[in-house]
């Protein structure tokens, strides 16, 4: 039976009163002398359970307090756990996402894709999905509810012109955005399509009803959103190169030599290799964090015909980063949306195990049936863990990595299969650890280091490699600009066929 602080305090009193009864009861039995002396025991009585109910009551209240607490924990694990289901819900949708845009890459499809996930997703009534226009084009929006929804200009300047996310329950409390209200909506929550530091859209959702958005809700949104603008800004891109195709097939027929054909190829090819450029920067991440224990550097310096390298790192919370660096076969604007396909993977991934090898399979997955077969990705990616200066990671077919501690060079097995090659690759997949002590330095490349050609078509080769990073990595300066400098050295005029990348990763001290 649970005892609770008002039958605590009943059951105080009314012992309380027994016993004080029953002693002025006995008092008018007895002479003055021994009321005095029977008095006594009673006094004493009274204490003893006057302590006795003050301990009972501060038990009580702990118990009480511990109660609370453990309910209150109960209900933030519960909320963090529906945060991980849905977040999870909307990783896996991003993939999908991508794997259609693989096979139409269309704008308007695209946005219609998108504008369904986030409708089914966040369980609203309205969602929006707005680009903006390019030049000599006009907007593209596509809304998904049972009625259309004009987000007005007030939305938009916050939105897109100043790239800010607007968060608002009950509009009636806004003048300023009286017009939405005025079209049912009763809640708002959008959240701007950022590229490169751009803003090339918006992303919305709306509730007719009384069901509000929280900061949770417009996370998601906004983590949504940061994927999908990658993958409209390539459509973008596509379009424009399509738009090049038909002026120059139109004009073609004029065309009166070879001289003129052949010019228009190199320009269409030159303009696809742009585009293929601004994808890869796009993908690439832009100044590394300051990690502790570990200087970590990072830089990737393209061919004249892009290549798919691509390097990353990811913060998985409680001191871990993901580090990865990867090369996609193939060249050109089809290579980097492979990249696109394969980044997303890793992101939607990435948190849900501590695995590198589970994480390179799972992509593997994925990459195998919905590219083509002649695609594959060579990977290595690993966790490092700050409290015990670990990097534990698994080579999905790429170039080993080279390791220079106080003890020497360290060398290391090669890697597995690519992923995409085959269709089950847990059994060649597996994962290494190594510690960095300070000091001691790891170097994560691609082939083009190592393939990098001279005039004399001689390569730089892996013995050259080590032996430049060796120098690099025991002084105190910057280790790849050292390395990358060696490269370019070697290599003097001659053209560089394929994309160098390359991350360092120094111990220090913590």
């Amino acid at each position: 039976m649970k005892i609770t602080h008002r039958k605590l305090n009943i059951i105080f009193f009314v012992c309380l009163l027994a016993i004080n009864g029953a002693f002025f009861i006995a008092s008018d039995r007895i002479d003055s002398g021994g009321t005095v002396a029977y008095s006594l025991p009673i006094v004493a009585c009274n204490a003893a359970f006057a302590v006795m109910y003050a301990a009972a009551k501060t038990l009580a209240a702990r118990r009480s307090l511990t109660l609370q607490k453990s309910e209150r924990r109960y209900e933030t694990l519960h909320m963090v756990s529906e945060d991980q289901q849905v977040e999870a819900r909307i990783l896996e949708t991003i993939s999908e996402v991508s794997v259609e845009f693989l096979e139409k890459m269309q704008l308007r499809p695209l946005l219609e894709r998108i504008s369904e996930a986030v409708h089914d997703l966040l369980g609203v009534d309205i969602s929006v999905v707005e680009v903006i226009p390019q030049s000599g084009e006009e907007s593209v929006t596509f809304v998904r509810g049972a009625s259309e929804v004009a987000l007005g200009d007030e939305v938009y300047n916050e939105v897109v012109h100043k790239g800010k996310s607007l968060l608002i329950n009950n509009l009636s409390r806004y003048p300023q955005y009286a017009k939405l209200e005025q079209q049912g909506v009763r809640s708002v929550i959008v959240a701007p399509l950022m590229l490169h530091g751009r803003s090339i859209g918006l992303i919305g959702a709306c509730t007719r009803t009384h069901r509000g958005f929280t900061s949770r809700h417009l996370r998601l949104l906004y983590s949504f959103a940061h994927h999908s603008a990658l993958l409209v800004g390539t459509t973008q891109l596509l379009h424009s190169v399509g738009k090049l195709s038909v002026k120059e097939s139109d004009s073609l027929a004029d065309l009166q030599d070879l001289k003129d054909r052949l010019s228009y190829e190199h320009a269409l090819q030159e303009r696809e290799m742009e585009v293929a450029r601004r994808i890869q920067n796009d993908l690439l991440p832009g100044a590394m964090p300051r990690i502790a224990g570990l200087s970590l550097e990072g830089d990737s310096l393209p061919a004249k015909e892009v290549g798919g390298d691509y390097y990353d790192v990811l913060d998985l919370g409680e001191g871990r980063w993901g580090i990865a660096i990867g090369d996609v076969s193939g060249k050109g604007v089809p290579a980097a949306l492979v990249m696109v396909m394969t980044r997303t993977l890793l992101h939607s991934l990435a948190h849900y195990s501590n695995s590198p090898a589970e994480i390179l399979a799972a992509m593997n997955s994925t990459l195998y049936h919905e590219t083509d077969p002649s695609v594959f990705v060579s990977m290595l990616y690993g966790i490092w863990n700050t409290h015990s200066a670990t990097f534990t990671y698994s080579n999905a077919g790429h170039e080993p990595p080279i390791l220079e501690t106080s003890d020497g060079p360290q060398s290391f097995p090669a890697g597995g299969v690519a992923l995409g090659a085959m269709e089950k690759v847990d059994d060649v997949l597996t994962d290494l650890s190594l510690m960095l002590g300070n000091g001691d330095c790891l170097l994560l490349y691609t082939d083009g280091a190592t393939e990098a050609r001279n005039s004399q078509r001689e390569m730089f080769g892996l013995e050259r490699l080590q032996h430049t990073f060796e120098k690099a990595a025991v002084r105190n300066g910057r280790v790849i600009p050292t390395v990358l400098r060696s490269i370019r050295t070697f290599a003097q005029d001659a053209a560089q066929h394929d994309d160098i990348t390359m991350i360092s990763m120094k111990g220090t001290a913590m």
